[in-house]
C-alpha cells in the first residue's frame, strides 16, 4: 500500500527560522528515504513567493531530490476559498469568527469571479517559480465552497486535497473535550467527485498541529493508530492514504514529533503494509 507525506505552509512565514525547520524536515525525510508533497503559500503578506530570496533556492534544493511542491491557498487566509468543515466550530470556533461577524463580505469573497481571480493568480505564481502547472490544491485550513471547486476545474487543476478524514481526533489532542475522543468521520477517506469535475482526496488530519508534551506522546500514538486502522480500512489494499502534517510544528518539536512519526511509520509497515511512500505529483502523473 502507498502513502503520500504532506506537510502544509512551506513558505508562508518569512523568517530564517522558518527555513531552518523546513530544511531540518527535509534532512529528515531524505534520512528515512521519504519524498515528501509541500503545499506552498504563493503571495503571503502580499508579496509573490517567486520572488522570495529566502525560500525559492532551499526549495529548489528540495524539489531536485525529488520532494514536491504544490498550490496551498494565495494569501493563507483562512477563509479565502470558503469555510472549514462544520465539524470543527466543536473545537475551534475562532475559525468562523470572521465568517460569522461580516457574511456578506465573505459571502463575495466566495463569488465565482473573485474565486477564479485568486486561483488564476495563485496558479501563474507557481507556474513561473516552478516551471509547470500545479497538480493539486490544498486550501488553507480545508476552507472550500462550491464556486472554488469549479473556479479550480475553470483553472485546469482537477485535484485537491482540502477535507480531512475525522476533525474530531484533532479536535480532542487540542481540547480534550469528552465528546471528541470517539471516532466520527467526516468523511471515510475515500476520494470523491465534486462538482463540476474536481477529485477530491482526503488527508488524515494532523493531530499534533497544536504540538504535544512528552505526556501526550502515547496519547497521540493510539489515536493516530486508531484512525489510520479506519482510514486504511475503507481505502483499502490498493488505496492511496495521505498523511498531512505542518512543517513548521515538526521543526519546532525536532525531538519529538519525527520520533512520534518514525514509529507510527514503523507500525503502518508492520500493521498494514504501508511500504511505499510516493508524492502526489508522481501518484497523479
Amino acid at each position: 500500500m502507498r502513502f503520500i507525506f504532506t506537510s502544509d505552509d512551506v513558505g508562508g512565514t518569512q523568517n530564517e527560522q522558518a527555513v531552518e525547520w523546513f530544511e531540518a524536515v527535509i534532512e529528515w525525510l531524505d534520512g528515512r528515504g521519504i519524498p515528501g508533497t509541500f503545499f506552498w503559500v504563493p503571495k503571503p503578506s502580499g508579496k509573490p513567493s517567486d520572488e522570495s530570496t529566502l525560500w525559492l533556492n532551499p526549495i529548489l534544493r528540495a524539489k531536485a531530490k525529488g520532494h514536491d511542491f504544490q498550490l496551498h491557498g494565495l494569501t493563507h487566509h483562512c477563509l479565502e476559498f470558503g469555510v472549514p468543515h462544520e465539524s470543527i466550530r466543536r473545537h475551534a470556533p475562532r475559525l468562523f469568527e470572521p465568517y460569522d461577524a461580516d457574511p456578506e463580505k465573505w459571502r463575495e469573497e466566495h463569488s465565482l469571479e473573485e474565486q477564479r481571480r485568486k486561483f488564476e493568480e495563485g496558479a501563474a505564481i507557481y507556474e513561473r517559480a516552478f516551471g509547470e502547472a500545479p497538480m493539486i490544491f490544498r486550501s488553507p485550513c480545508l476552507a472550500m465552497c462550491p464556486n472554488a471547486y469549479q473556479a479550480m476545474h475553470d483553472t485546469g487543476i482537477r485535484y485537491s486535497s482540502s477535507r480531512s478524514v475525522n476533525p474530531a481526533a484533532t479536535g480532542y489532542m487540542m481540547s480534550r473535550k469528552p465528546e471528541l475522543e470517539p471516532w466520527q468521520p467526516d468523511y471515510d477517506g475515500l476520494p470523491f467527485l465534486e462538482p463540476p469535475g474536481v477529485t477530491e482526496i482526503p488527508c488524515l488530519e494532523d493531530l499534533v498541529i497544536g504540538g504535544i508534551e512528552e505526556e501526550d506522546y502515547g496519547l497521540a500514538l493510539r489515536l493516530f493508530q486508531r484512525d489510520l486502522t479506519h482510514y486504511i480500512d475503507a481505502l483499502g489494499p490498493d488505496g492511496v492514504g495521505v498523511f498531512a502534517s505542518h512543517y513548521n510544528r515538526i521543526g519546532k518539536q525536532m525531538d519529538r514529533i519525527p520520533r512520534l512519526y518514525e514509529e507510527l511509520f514503523d507500525w503502518l509497515a508492520a500493521e498494514h503494509d504501508v511500504t511505499e511512500w510516493v508524492t502526489f505529483k508522481t501518484e497523479l502523473t
